[in-house]
């Protein structure tokens, strides 16, 4: 397993065949989890990961802020062509996103570790190392993207 560069505090983003591993730690603040978010994408496109793994075991309170995080960072990660699996949900945080009414389409929940090395095997074996299905990944997401502040003028882009 490689261990990539860590991000915000105690969390750590590691390569483990196609699977990028990202530990989320317990207490994170909302610059702590953008900081996350992005050294997760950085990550995705460097090491053209097809699945990304959010392990959330050590998380025991969940609010929309950070509900949103998976939400955001599920679809941000589907369209560099890497499918999201969540694991380690404890049942406070469950129960926390159900009552908000938070959905995860497109992402797949496992208990671990190992049924998310199953599941990513699985799927590679089923397509052959192919990008997520209806997925075409990005070869540089800089050039794609406008990143607008509330000063820019989009019809001058």
């Amino acid at each position: 397993m490689e261990e990539l560069d860590g991000v915000g505090a105690a969390s750590t983003i590691q390569k483990l065949e196609s699977l990028l591993l990202v530990a989320v730690p317990r207490d994170l603040t909302d610059r702590d989890v953008l900081r996350l978010r992005r050294g997760v994408l950085e990550s995705v496109r460097r090491y053209r990961s097809r699945w990304v793994l959010l392990d959330f075991s050590r998380v025991d309170i969940c609010d929309s802020f950070f509900g949103r995080f998976i939400q955001s960072t599920a679809r941000m990660a589907g369209l560099m062509g890497s499918e999201v699996i969540i694991s380690g949900l404890q049942d406070a945080v469950i129960e926390t996103m159900v009552e908000l009414g938070m959905t995860l389409p497109n992402i797949h929940a496992v208990l671990d570790l190992d049924d998310a090395l199953a599941l990513s095997r699985e799927q590679e074996q089923q397509d052959g190392g192919m990008p997520a299905p209806g997925v075409e990944p990005l070869e540089s997401w800089e050039d794609e993207v406008v990143v607008a502040s509330p000063f820019t003028n989009l019809s001058e882009v």
